[in-house]
């Protein structure tokens, strides 16, 4: 192939990065600086150098539609320094054996993998989509009469911005002058002012982190990576109130036999890790150890994990469909885009229309829990990167799913249906994000609180008044889990009292702006309402008296310098911080009952008060636990608690503190906190 002058400024100009007018024998430069002009090198390279070359020269495009957290003066960012040396030196220590195991993985098959990966329409469009990208650039930038110019991008993507020189460099043999504002001839003569030893380096690092991390798909290092990520930082989210640990310590173990488990799990890991930007807890580094290999992964930050993630999500649906028996799968390619939730529920119902004799057969069991834990990670892949009025999106069907699963047990009188441990564990999973969800949007939660046989299948027994019986704590490993879930039944029945009042607050509104002439009024629904809300502030007043664990009191009460409240437990955090969440959802939103409200103004200035005082501390209780920072399976709940606090506080400080733990916590756990972030600061605007 020709080759062409790699540059024609003379020495002295590239070394001092400025602009040659490339006069021939000495240039003008040199000539007005009055020193001897050391003339021009043609030293010459391809012309064509492929990847490296459009990534060196064309602006970095954020995979990820999430805002970095570093764009708000006020977010806690995951750039922390500690952090990241620790990642950089793993990753320096990981180089020296990339090229060995490369080979190695190569000659144990990879091909297979590789070819996998190249041939997923994921990763097709995307490599049409940065064909089309650099096209564009390169057009755009010749009509506007200037050569494209390398932008750096914030976060841990771009290199040398937030990591002191040592450590941004070890990818990066190019200078990274920062103090003045170079032109794209400028910047490009001063990375030509390496040695061309030194630029080939490069340039075969760069292709060969590239290559190392598309082969790496589906491979050993990286499931084995994947999945320890999920067992140490994911699965305790799921097994908040579940002390047997199912998805922890079981779903791993599962995973060998299952491939659509196994690459849920991937696929959630994957999301995790682009949400983090590539940064690893460094909570399981030892401090005189070093890391284990599965725990660790080659240039880490600078891996499209996103990609990753929606390769194993696509290969996960995929395996969900072919693993159904031949008579119940879906034969339809579209089948693809339907939801996990919706494909588990089809191919249940259609065991139980076809094979209902096979009800007690522990491999329907066992592989019902696969199935249903499946659907349980890949909605929490769907859910950790929605804001809360998005999740009841994701939530369609789990009534259905659930109600196909009641179908497949024995309805006799002599056996009560009793969810097995695995689809207790999931269903409990699902009645959470269910009320959460139905908070945000103030709709009707899809798992109905007053259908008494789903519930008690999860393990809750009822009084004759529909009350939660204290008896039901031996369906549970623990009083604490007991405590805990039968708190999500009652803060269910509360999420549809708020839709029930907001419905009928609605329909009066508009039944006085426009009254129907013929028909008469509708009677008035203020006692109906005013019973259950009566009703339900008995129920969680009996939750504190009849259910609540000594393990639910705070062992440590922190009041200076800001007031912080810890327990020793995650799941008693998480708790007592929906409890109180539950208390002031019912102090805001007392209904207004003509017959026991005050009848004189004094009254009603009392009964503010009092409403004020209750609402000071829900909201301090609230905020308290999240200052004492709990483990992250009771820290990834907590945006619709402080959502619903920060609504109450009236002074800046204290609106501070909340915006901060918001922030926080997408920081520290790739959990999406801006959209409640910015809602909290359109309402606080408007006040």
């Amino acid at each position: 192939m020709p080759g062409v002058p790699s540059n024609k400024a003379c020495e002295r100009c590239k070394k001092r990065h400025l602009k040659c007018d490339e006069t021939r024998p000495s240039c003008q430069r040199c000539t007005n600086a009055g020193v001897e002009c050391p003339g021009y090198v043609q030293t010459r390279k391809f012309i064509d150098q492929g990847a490296s070359v459009r990534r060196r020269y064309a602006p970095y495009q954020e995979s990820n539609p999430r805002k970095d957290a570093s764009q708000s003066p006020y977010k806690v960012t995951r750039e922390s320094p500690s952090n990241i040396e620790r990642t950089a030196s793993r990753d320096n220590a990981a180089n020296d054996s990339i090229r060995t195991k490369l080979a190695a993985a190569t000659a144990a098959g990879q091909s297979d993998a590789s070819q996998a990966f190249f041939g997923s329409p994921i990763a097709e469009s995307r490599r049409q989509n940065q064909d089309t990208q650099h096209r564009a650039n390169t057009n755009e930038s010749l009509l506007a009469g200037a050569a494209p110019r390398e932008q750096p991008s914030p976060g841990l993507h771009s290199r040398g911005s937030h990591l002191p020189l040592s450590h941004s460099n070890a990818f990066d043999d190019r200078p990274h002058p920062q103090d003045v504002p170079m032109t794209y001839e400028e910047n490009a003569a001063a990375h030509d002012d390496l040695p061309s030893d030194s630029r080939s380096v490069q340039s075969d690092k760069e292709d060969f982190h590239e290559v190392v991390s598309e082969l790496m798909t589906d491979s050993e290092h990286e499931i084995s990576f994947l999945i320890r990520h999920f067992s140490q930082n994911i699965a305790p989210w799921l097994d908040l109130s579940d002390s047997g640990r199912f998805f922890t310590t079981h779903v791993p173990i599962r995973a060998i036999d299952d491939s659509y488990l196994r690459y849920s799990i991937a696929a959630l890991a994957a999301k995790h890790l682009g949400q983090m930007k590539g940064a690893t807890c460094p909570e399981s580094i030892g401090m005189f150890t070093s890391p284990a290999v599965m725990e660790t992964y080659p240039n880490a930050p600078d891996v499209d994990w996103y990609l990753k993630a929606a390769n194993y999500y696509y290969m996960s649906i995929a395996r969900l469909n072919s693993s159904m028996p031949e008579s119940f799968a879906t034969p339809s390619s579209s089948a693809v885009l339907e939801g996990p939730v919706g494909i588990v529920n089809n191919w249940l119902n259609r065991y139980a229309k076809d094979t209902p004799s096979s009800a007690t057969d522990d491999t329907l069991w066992r592989k019902a829990e696969a199935l249903v834990a499946t659907a349980t990670i890949l909605t929490m892949y769907k859910l950790i990167s929605e804001p809360g009025e998005k999740w009841n999106l994701h939530l369609t069907g789990i009534n259905s799913l659930f109600e196909s699963l009641l179908h497949l047990h024995d309805t006799s009188p002599d056996n009560p249906i009793k969810f097995t441990p695995g689809i207790n564990a999931s269903f409990w999973n699902f009645a959470r994000q269910d009320y959460l969800a139905s908070y945000f949007t103030r709709l009707p939660t899809y798992l109905d609180p007053t259908n008494l046989p789903l519930w008690r299948a999860a393990g809750l027994s009822f009084t004759e008044t529909g009350e939660i019986s204290p008896a039901s704590s031996t369906s549970f490993p623990s009083p604490e889990d007991f405590a805990s879930n039968s708190l999500t039944y009652l803060l269910s029945k509360l999420t549809n009292f708020l839709s029930q009042l907001r419905t009928s607050q609605l329909d009066q509104l508009i039944t006085q702006q426009s009254p129907p002439p013929s028909q008469p009024q509708p009677p008035s629904t203020s006692t109906s309402t005013s019973t259950t809300w009566l009703t339900l502030t008995v129920s969680f007043q009996s939750w504190v008296d009849q259910i609540m664990p000594p393990t639910f009191r705070p062992c440590l009460r922190l009041h200076t310098p800001r007031p912080e409240v810890y327990y020793s437990l995650p799941s008693c955090a998480s708790a007592m911080q929906q409890y109180h969440f539950g208390r002031l959802a019912l102090c805001l939103n007392r209904p207004a009952d003509i017959i026991t409200s005050p009848t004189t103004a004094f009254d009603r200035l009392q009964g503010y008060r009092e409403v004020t005082k209750e609402v000071d501390y829900r909201c301090k209780e609230i905020v308290g636990i999240a200052l004492a920072r709990p483990q992250s399976c009771a820290r990834i709940y907590m945006p619709a608690f402080l959502f619903a606090a920060g609504q109450c506080f009236e002074k800046p400080g204290e609106r501070q503190v909340v915006e901060e733990l918001l922030s926080g916590i997408g920081a520290d756990l790739g959990w999406e906190t801006d959209s409640e972030i910015q809602r909290l600061k359109g309402l606080w605007e408007e006040k």
